[in-house]
């Protein structure tokens, strides 16, 4: 086998087209890499070719494909050359989708039978009719029997022969309108179906021209770009507590929702999932000189000086409760996953059996991996916007891989805990995850004091002082890690200072998250134990001066 010097782009087409033979050229998709904007797809295809200039016409191609993204390569016994690939536009043929052509065969054969149920119709009116005009001549044949003295027998025999044909007649009609109305209704039915079909799409026809040196066969792998298609990255994150001396354990299973809309379907295809993302862009973005200028001068009034408080996080929502089924003597049922492929610059995800995906018809999934970690339990509150407390675990990203942002379920214990979704994790960052309200963790925030005034001899400072107790209970038969956050004022004006009062507990950490005057007392607490916390701090402001909260 000789390898073609086949990777070229689409050229336009030269004048020996008009004395080379057209060939068509059947072609498959074979493989598909998704990235989650766009795809590349590979079709393979079989040629056999005479001596000379021969051009290879494949007219399948979809319509939506990047037409300068074709590239042409392959393998042939015999010396074969590529001259050139031309791509042009074709029409849409609603007959070549075999899905449309199947329901239009149906609704066909529907109708012929709609139309055979109408000749029957047709024949028992008529034979209705004959019954009719039969039946007008009864009463005559009857009177004059009767004048003359004859037997009037036959006629009453007949009138009751007629009146029974008559009713098997209508019933006979009646199961053939019930009949045809039911066909009448798959019509439609089958017509519905047809019009919920995606539209067929133009195709783009591809001309390949070869030159042999002799008769030869061969193989041609035909690859281009498509926008059409994509795939956004899902999780299933389970946390198992279990008993009260069992280590916690937490499942994660990644998922890929696969979508394409490129007008053609992917039956039994190699499927690789890629997380490069070439729909951004390769480049990184300019910058540009920032200038700064004078401001025309206008009359301003003095400026307030504030005081602002850092905004809390806004309290999780409370996760809905939904049981999960099993049966007792069951086994799970066990579920491909892909074979993972990390580079330094990407990761892909090769799904080990071939896949079928049609186009236009949503979303599918596809189990990509599931890692078993070993998370750090705690519990988390926020006293100061809700009562609740909420079951925390953290964990590194050990995978090898990132973890691309999208949407995860949590469950806990097997049960539904909610949905969250997920920001873009690096390689060995860490990741939290609330995974539900935590009844056995009881946290309260009261306030113990708040006293304002005025210092000083004159009165050249004013004071606002304030005092909050947290008492946090630890109500399982375990012990548990408890972060208790909460916050104090930020000074935003050198004549405003916040100070932390003596009696006031101090925090084990400041600035939480980066957060600028959210603070956090986290401790180990045994199991039953209760603790007290203190937040209490005093802010100072010149007298001449007011303030505001901005929370």
């Amino acid at each position: 086998m000789k390898i073609l010097a086949l990777s070229v782009a689409a050229l336009a087409a030269c004048s020996a087209h008009a004395l080379a033979a057209d060939l068509p050229l059947g072609s498959r998709v074979t493989a598909v890499t998704v990235h989650p904007q766009g795809a590349a797809v590979l079709r393979e295809a079989t040629f056999a070719v005479p001596a000379g200039v021969s051009v290879l016409v494949a007219d399948d191609l979809p319509a939506d494909m990047v037409a300068d993204s074709l590239r042409v390569k392959g393998m042939a016994a015999g010396g074969v050359t590529i001259r050139s690939v031309e791509t042009r536009p074709g029409r849409a043929d609603a007959g070549a989708d075999p899905a449309r052509q199947s329901i239009a065969v149906e609704i066909e054969a529907l109708r012929d039978q709609v139309a055979a149920l109408d000749d029957r119709l047709a024949a028992l009116d008529l034979r209705v009719k004959f019954i009719d005009q039969l039946a007008e001549s009864v009463p005559e044949g009857l009177a004059k029997g009767m004048a003359e003295g004859k037997s009037i027998g036959n006629w009453v025999e007949t009138a009751e022969g007629l009146g029974l044909e008559r009713e098997k007649i209508d019933r006979q009609r009646a199961a053939l309108r019930i009949e045809k109305r039911g066909v009448e209704k798959t019509i439609a039915e089958r017509q519905k179906a047809m019009d919920a079909l995606p539209p067929s799409l133009p195709k783009l026809t591809a001309r390949i021209e070869l030159q042999a040196d002799q008769p030869a066969t061969g193989q041609l792998t035909l690859g281009y770009r498509t926008e059409s298609a994509g795939w956004s990255p899902a999780y299933d994150i389970s946390l198992a507590l279990g008993e009260t001396a069992a280590e916690p354990k937490l499942e994660l299973i990644r998922r890929a929702e696969l979508h394409q809309e490129t007008g053609e379907d992917w039956s039994g295809v190699a499927l690789t999932l890629s997380t490069t993302r070439p729909a951004e862009g390769t480049q990184p973005p300019e910058l540009y000189e920032s200038v700064v200028r004078f401001m025309p001068r206008f009359v301003q009034e003095p400026a307030r000086e504030s005081l602002a408080i850092a905004p809390p996080a806004p309290a999780p929502m409370a996760p809905s409760r939904k049981m999960a089924a099993g049966g007792a003597d069951a086994e799970a049922v066990g579920q491909a996953e892909a074979v993972a492929d990390f580079g330094d610059f990407r990761a892909e995800y090769r799904i080990a059996e071939p896949v079928s995906i049609a186009s236009g018809e949503g979303d599918r999934s596809v189990r990509i991996a599931t890692e078993t970690l070993a998370p750090t339990i705690e519990v988390r509150a926020v006293p100061a916007v809700s009562d609740a407390a909420f079951l925390t675990a953290r964990f590194k990203n050990r995978s090898g891989a990132p973890y691309v942002g999208g949407n995860a379920v949590l469950y806990r214990d097997g049960v539904f805990a909610g949905t969250v979704p997920l920001d873009f994790v690096a390689p060995d960052g860490e990741l939290r995850l609330g995974f539900g309200i935590d009844d056995k963790v009881s946290v309260t925030r009261t306030t113990l004091d708040r006293k304002t005034g005025e210092r000083g001899l004159i009165s050249s400072e004013k004071t606002d002082e304030r005092r909050y107790r947290i008492k946090v209970e630890n109500r399982h038969a375990r012990p548990m890690a408890i972060v208790v956050l909460d916050q104090l004022p930020v000074s935003e004006a050198a004549a405003i200072t916040v100070q932390s009062l003596a009696e006031a507990t101090p925090p084990t950490e400041s600035a939480v998250d980066g957060a600028r005057g959210v603070v956090a007392w986290r401790y180990d607490y045994a199991a039953g134990e209760t603790k007290e916390i203190l937040n209490a701090f005093a802010v100072r402001w010149p007298a001449d001066q007011d303030v505001f909260w901005e929370n």
